[in-house]
């Protein structure tokens, strides 16, 4: 998230000194920095007969440095992958940290066996010999090390390399500084980067002083691992909650290697390739909880009954007690790393740079539903200079202001403005959170400052009484867990020439779409900073579709439900219903504002910046873009009459789930008309008729 300037040591570069033992550490400094990413081209020249090196054939030839990791590779079935013409970043481990890791590794299994160990621990390893790894974790072990596309250590910045490995892993990066040199290192996945930015014919090779330990562990065994957690763990497991995030990957789903027409009638646009589950804990250390008097379990189920007093169920399993509340509140289902909490310096190949789409002193936001079944927002307040690169959990402005009110800012304490702390901070930290492991098998583990609890009160008459804007693809957790959502298309094999990332969702994918015809078809499309969309991407249906979105759990009240979409001739007529019931009239998405029906007029056309204008476009069921996002990077979405807000119904949402649905009505349709949405406004009446709110918020 935030762009550092360290120094990284690395080995001299020249490989006969390096391997002859002559080991040059050197500084780079790395100045401030722009988010390109990766390398997008390496040089072809002798791109088939490689007169110089492959990653293979490197490591083959300082076989005195890495010939443990070249078995390593050659039986996990990887080798001849680095022989090959490609763009891959191999971080490879001496074999000293192989040695190492083998030892500990089968330490760590034979202490689990001995009597009195609570359970076996299985770490994959059962001697210390390299002959005997087995086969299948060679391959384990392999696919952690290696990463599809090409990247210097130049070109890595913030908390996580933005492309996963070939196990379908992020990798994360930290830094700490040398106590004998002063100069900053460099850790992927807590190994050290002792050689760095060997460039190499398909690639690039980093040095490490480790393995990358390629962990089964699930969230509930990571977060029980870390001693520092114990408070939250023993919760987690006492409510039987841990069950809930266990699962990795849906085996049944079998159409990872089909594809479909793309949006045009071209083939090849791509099936996901996998359906993996995901989950984020919003977890305190312990020493939060003792800040607030709390030192074991039941000093926290005391306090639990004081935040959820109508929560009165005695067991712990049940959804209705209040240990069993709180934890769920700190749950998601879906994977999110700290990058990708929010819309912040997001880069996907050269189509979307994030701070050429957005309002860059706009607040980054996103909503999501937690276990609890309540919602939960996570901020990256830009607007206010007192949060400085802090990422907030139910972030509010006004908690600031309230001294004259009735409520004052101690009322909300702890339930507010709660800190997401920094992995790179975290780890760096080894005195408070020793061997800190943010990222397990199938999920995210972010520490925050304070504890966290929902405040009906609260959510209702601050963090959630604003418009309630909610990307489209974030409301399927399937986009996030399975890399679709902000695809940069490394590792997919899209259609050639579409110009776009396009992934073909098929029925069933996600309980949060219904599909209720067969001929539905729904795609989701990488963002593109040249689009008119808020976040870039967009989602699109085809053909005679009828299908829906479940809501995201609101709290109980009447809403102004809208849509957000790009208005041009491409698209179709749709009719709209909340929960099976009809709402207005159709509406034809090709027609842009301007049109006498709706009445759009640029705000520097009139004489009182378009305030009248809005409320004419207003009583016709319309509005304006915000004034958060950009069109092709440079007009703002309000002053673009492509860029549509489509009044739906207003309704009373209760408790439970309810459902936005959507239905091609146009006769005329050849199956190519499209129905591009791209993101959702849940607005409370009461903020609507709030006349103390300032235009510039209105417009947001």
């Amino acid at each position: 998230m935030i762009k550092l300037h360290r120094h990284i040591p690395i080995l001299n570069r020249c490989p006969h000194s390096l391997w002859n033992g002559v080991i040059g550490v050197v500084a780079i400094l790395i100045t401030a920095l722009t988010v390109s990413s990766c390398r997008e081209e390496i040089d072809t020249s002798n791109r088939y007969t490689f007169t110089g090196h492959t990653i293979a054939s490197f490591l083959t030839e300082n076989e005195d440095m890495f010939s443990s990791f070249v078995t390593i590779l050659q039986r996990g079935g990887k080798y001849n992958l680095l022989r090959a013409y490609g763009t891959y970043t191999c971080f490879a481990p001496t074999n000293e940290a192989i040695d190492r890791y083998l030892f500990e590794q089968d330490s760590i299994y034979k202490e689990s066996l001995k009597p009195g160990s609570k359970k076996v621990i299985w770490t994959g390893v059962t001697s210390p010999r390299l002959e005997d790894l087995s086969d299948s974790m060679c391959t384990v072990i392999s696919q952690t090390h290696i990463i599809p596309k090409t990247y210097l250590t130049t070109e890595m910045e913030g908390d996580v390399i933005p492309t996963m490995n070939l196990n379908d892993r992020y990798l994360t990066m930290s830094y700490g500084v040398d106590s004998i040199t002063g100069y900053s290192l460099l850790f992927i996945n807590g190994a050290k980067v002792i050689g760095a930015d060997e460039e190499v014919q398909n690639g690039a090779v980093h040095t490490i002083a480790a393995v990358m330990n390629p962990s089964s562990n699930t969230v509930p065994t990571q977060i029980e691992n870390m001693k520092f957690l114990s408070i939250f763990s023993e919760a987690l497991e006492r409510t039987g909650l841990d069950g809930k995030l266990q699962n990795y990957k849906d085996f049944n789903y079998t159409e990872g290697d089909k594809t479909t027409l793309t949006i045009y009638n071209k083939p090849g646009c791509p099936y996901p390739s996998n359906r993996y589950y995901g989950y984020t804990a919003f977890v305190e250390p312990d020493s939060v909880f003792q800040q607030a008097g709390i030192y074991n379990i039941e000093d926290l189920y005391a306090k639990c009954r004081e935040w959820y007093p109508t929560a009165t169920d005695p067991d712990f399993k049940n959804a209705n007690n209040a240990l069993n509340k709180f934890i769920a509140y700190h749950l998601l289902d879906r994977k999110l790393l700290y990058t990708r909490l929010v819309c912040y310096n997001i880069t996907c190949g050269s189509y979307y740079k994030s701070e050429s789409n957005l309002l860059k002193r706009g607040d980054r936001y996103d909503y999501f539903e937690t276990m609890q079944g309540t919602l939960m927002k996570v901020t990256l307040p830009l607007s206010n200079a007192n949060y400085p690169s802090s990422i907030l959990i139910n972030y509010t402005k006004d908690l600031n202001s309230l001294e004259s009110t009735d409520i004052t800012a101690s009322t909300f304490e702890g339930r507010a403005n709660v800190k997401i702390m920094n992995p790179t901070e975290v780890t760096a930290d080894k005195e408070h959170y020793p061997d800190f492991q943010q990222e397990a098998l199938n999920g995210s583990i972010h520490l925050i400052d304070k504890i966290l609890v929902y405040d009906e009160d609260l959510m209702v008459g601050y963090v959630l009484n604003e418009i309630i804007r909610i990307d489209f693809s974030s409301l399927v957790p399937e986009y996030t867990n399975n890399n679709i959502r902000w695809c940069d298309g490394q590792g997919v094999q899209f259609a050639s020439g579409s110009g776009d990332y396009e992934f073909y969702i098929p029925k069933g994918y996600s309980d949060r779409l219904k599909y209720n015809t067969e001929e539905t078809r729904l795609y989701y499309l990488s963002p593109h900073t040249s689009w008119a969309n808020y976040q870039g991407d967009e989602c699109m249906c085809l053909g005679a579709f009828d299908f829906g979105y479940r809501l995201p759990h609101v709290p109980a009240g009447t809403y102004e439900l809208r849509m957000g979409y790009s208005a041009n001739g491409n698209r179709g007529i749709i009719q709209f219903y909340v929960d099976d019931e009809v709402t207005g009239i159709p509406t034809d998405l090709r027609r842009l504002l301007n049109v006498p029906e709706v009445g759009w007029v640029a705000d520097n056309q009139t004489d009182d910046n378009g305030v009248a204008n809005d409320k004419q476009m207003k009583n016709r069921g319309w509005l304006k873009g915000p004034t958060t996002f950009y069109y092709g990077g440079s007009t703002l979405a309000r002053n673009y009459n492509g860029d549509c807000r489509r009044v739906i119904a207003t309704k009373y949402l209760s408790e439970g789930d309810h459902w936005l649905r959507f239905k091609n009505v146009n006769d005329q349709d050849d199956g190519l008309d499209q129905f591009m949405h791209d993101y959702l406004e849940i607005v409370p009446i009461g903020w609507l008729r709030n006349e103390n709110i300032s235009l510039e918020d209105k417009r947001k």
